[in-house]
């Protein structure tokens, strides 16, 4: 069964930048580490990650996203990178800045989540771009990239993905698309 997450994907010219980003971190690698590169076509800030959803809650929730309030386009920031979720992570992700408009839209599908069952989060929004993953627990980098000046960009929609786990691999599937103005 796939489960469900709802994110802003990356137009193509950011996409762009942010392989750039994970090309210029690679060169970074400590031989003999192992690291899992996020695939370049799937790179996404997830707004809210449900999990497992029945086809009637799906429906619904596509139905309220689609009635929500106007929202328009919106400016993000890739501000830094780092491991995540703290420094003891085995992850490495671009870091977004947290905007008054981007924790509307958190807000916003929260609401729409839990009016369909699925309780508010507790936890506090982190919105980053998954760039990497590792098992071991030594830092596979020698450093990590700092960036000269934060990488702005402009996203146009709220997507719904669906993520299936197939043959040891994580898959992505677009499920809907909600464009903002």
């Amino acid at each position: 069964m796939s489960r469900i997450f709802i994110a802003l994907t990356p137009k193509p010219e950011f996409n762009k930048v942010i392989c750039e980003l994970k090309e210029d971190q690679k060169k970074f690698l400590i031989r003999n580490h192992k690291v899992n590169w996020s695939k370049d076509n799937q790179h996404h800030i997830t707004i809210n990650f449900i999990g497992v959803m029945e086809p009637e809650q799906k429906e619904e929730m596509f139905e309220n996203l689609e009635n929500r309030p106007v929202f328009k386009n919106l400016p993000v920031e890739i501000d830094s990178l780092s491991y995540f979720p703290n420094e003891n992570g085995q992850v490495l992700v671009a870091n977004i800045a947290v905007t008054p408009r981007l924790q509307k839209l958190f807000d916003e599908v929260e609401k729409v989540v839990a009016r369909i069952g699925f309780g508010m989060t507790l936890r506090t929004f982190r919105p980053h771009i998954t760039l990497a993953r590792f098992k071991d627990k030594n830092r596979p980098f020698s450093q990590i990239i700092e960036l000269e000046e934060p990488v702005n960009s402009v996203i146009e929609a709220l997507d719904v993905y669906e993520s299936s786990f197939k043959s040891g691999k994580t898959l992505h599937t677009l499920a809907q698309t909600f464009s903002f103005e």
